[in-house]
Order: structure tokens, then C-alpha cells, then sequence
């Protein structure tokens, strides 16, 4: 177990360096290019940092016979609650202050739309290539309108003009690279969770809810808490909420499509039904944060952060009962 907690260490140390360096460059490059930071935040930050859930629950479904697709269902649903629940919360817990950009009201509700239809073709028990089906086509249909919305507008940021010292060039490398490890380095800090989360006889749903969660969940931490520091709220609150789109409609197709190809059954929920409804309640109360401009309270903050705790809560209740 020592072993296992060095690499989490380790690949903490990788994922600090890598979403500085990969925020640093998106945000420059927004600046330049006059992009609306909470529409990259959505459709590229927001994708950057959910790929380790991606591959973390393709990787449970393929290699796990028994457990996967529960591990894989719990690392979405504990990814969604603990992004919301923990890294929006924290920021505006520390610094405050906080004022919801335009267009969060839209990512927000498609935001919570996702997790809606995740939870019930989940709950439901579709058939996992009907259910996967629906929800890509879904994903696609929610990221059209979201990038339409932002066309329509015409809300560009007002930034004031500056000399740039590096090439877009380099700032693409330097985000590439950023990028690059931001999900590579999850991979270190999943398996060695996983392997922490065995050695106590936890069960692959509570494992995916809380450690693997919990770790595929750092790159919108670390980005956030790094965004926070320089004020970059548009970005990331577009983060967040672009994740979490893209966890419950792309990596929940991705979920249930190839355990329809692996030729599997749903022989019994994937996820307790308590806890799916608490993850579109908490998604809704988030939704409600961000309806109007005006600043985000530390009270909202600690709401969200409350029904994360009572998630977990019950979370721990079904392991143990």
C-alpha cells in the first residue's frame, strides 16, 4: 500500500504542473483570438479534463467481468456530484466574490438535462445500446445548441490589448502538452486508489463513486483552484458544467454502448436509486445558482458542499448495509 500511496503522491505533483500550464494556455489563447472563456471552457477545457473519466470507465467495463460497469456508472455519477459538490464549492468558499458569466444559465440547465437523462437510463435499466444510443445523440444535440447559443450572441470578452511574448504556436505546444498530462496523469492516480479502495474490501460502486471519482475528478479541481487564483471564473464554470455534460451523455454512451458490444445483461441496477436522484437534485440546486448574474454566495456554496456529504452518506450506508 506504501507503493500505492507514492504514485498518488507522484502523479498529484504531475497533475499541479500539467492544468497550470494547460489553463495558462487556453486562456491566452482565448484572449488573442477573443473566444468567450466559458464557451472554451465548455466545449474544450471542459473535455480536456473528463477524459481520465473516460478511460478510467471504458477500462473498468473491458477488464472487469464483475464490478465494471457498476465501477464505471459510480466514477460518472461520483465525478458529476463531487465537481459540483467539491470543486465549485471550494472556490467560492475561498475567494468569494464570485459572479456567474453570460451563458452559464444555459450550460448550467443542459448541465442538469444530462444528468437527468444519464440517471434514468441507468435507473431504468434500458437496453444499453438503446440507452447509449439516446444519450450520444443527446451529447451531440446539447453541444450544437451550446455552441449555436454563443454564435448567436456574439459575446466576445472585453480584454484589454496586450503584447504576447510567446508565439499562438508555442501557446498551442504549451497547451497540448498540458493537456496531454493533465490525462495521463489520472491514470497513476486511479489505479493506485483502486488498488487502495481493494485492500479494503470495498465494492467496485463505492470504489468508482469515491476514490476513482474522487481522483479523475482532480484535473477540474486543480484547474479550478488554479483558475480561481486569477479570477478565471468564466473558465472555470464553463469547466464544471462542460464536464459534466460530457460525463453523463458522452462517457455514459461510451458506458453503455460497449457493454452492449461486450454482449452482456443488465441483471440489476447499476447504481442505488437514492443516490441518481440526489446527483440531479444537486445538479438542479446548481442550475438555481447560476440562474441570475448576480454574485454566488458562500451559502450556496456550503448547500452544494452538504449535498455532497449526504451523498457520500449514503453512499457509505449501502456499502455497509
Amino acid at each position: 500500500m506504501f507503493n500505492d500511496f507514492l504514485i498518488l503522491i507522484l502523479g498529484l505533483c504531475v497533475l499541479v504542473f500539467a492544468a497550470d500550464q494547460f489553463l495558462n494556455g487556453t486562456s491566452r489563447l482565448a484572449e488573442r483570438f477573443k473566444i468567450p472563456k466559458a464557451l472554451v471552457g465548455a466545449l474544450l477545457v471542459g473535455f480536456g479534463t473528463s477524459a481520465p473519466e473516460l478511460a478510467a470507465s471504458l477500462t473498468a467495463v473491458f477488464q472487469q467481468e464483475t464490478g465494471g460497469i457498476e465501477l464505471a456508472v459510480g466514477n460518472v455519477v461520483g465525478s458529476n456530484v463531487a465537481n459540483l459538490g467539491l470543486v465549485l464549492a471550494l472556490p467560492i468558499l475561498v475567494w468569494g466574490n464570485v459572479v456567474p458569466p453570460h451563458g452559464t444559465k444555459e450550460q448550467a440547465g443542459y448541465s442538469f438535462l444530462g444528468a437527468l437523462l444519464f440517471a434514468g437510463a441507468v435507473y431504468l435499466k434500458l437496453d444499453s445500446a438503446l440507452g447509449g444510443a439516446l444519450l450520444l445523440g443527446f451529447f451531440c444535440l446539447t453541444n450544437y445548441l451550446i455552441f449555436l447559443y454563443f454564435k448567436k450572441t456574439g459575446e466576445v470578452p472585453s480584454h484589454s490589448p496586450r503584447k504576447y511574448s510567446w508565439s499562438v504556436s508555442r501557446e498551442i505546444i504549451v497547451m497540448s502538452v498540458g493537456l496531454v498530462l493533465t490525462v495521463l496523469s489520472p491514470r497513476w492516480i486511479v489505479s493506485s486508489a483502486v488498488s487502495i479502495g481493494n485492500e479494503f474490501g470495498w465494492e467496485g460502486g463505492f470504489i468508482g463513486f469515491s476514490l476513482v471519482a474522487i481522483g479523475t475528478s482532480l484535473p477540474e479541481l486543480v484547474t479550478s483552484l488554479v483558475g480561481a487564483r486569477r479570477g478565471e471564473w468564466g473558465l472555470i464554470i464553463g469547466n464544471l458544467f462542460g464536464s459534466n455534460l460530457f460525463n453523463s451523455l458522452g462517457v455514459g454512451s461510451a458506458i453503455l454502448l460497449s457493454h452492449a458490444g461486450l454482449g452482456r445483461s443488465i441483471e440489476q441496477p447499476f447504481m442505488d436509486g437514492s443516490v441518481l436522484l440526489g446527483m440531479c437534485f444537486l445538479c438542479l440546486v446548481a442550475f438555481w445558482c447560476m440562474r441570475k448574474p448576480v454574485k454566488i454566495s458562500k451559502w450556496n456554496a456550503l448547500l452544494l458542499l452538504f449535498i455532497y456529504a449526504l451523498l457520500f452518506w449514503q453512499m457509505v450506508r449501502t456499502l455497509t448495509g
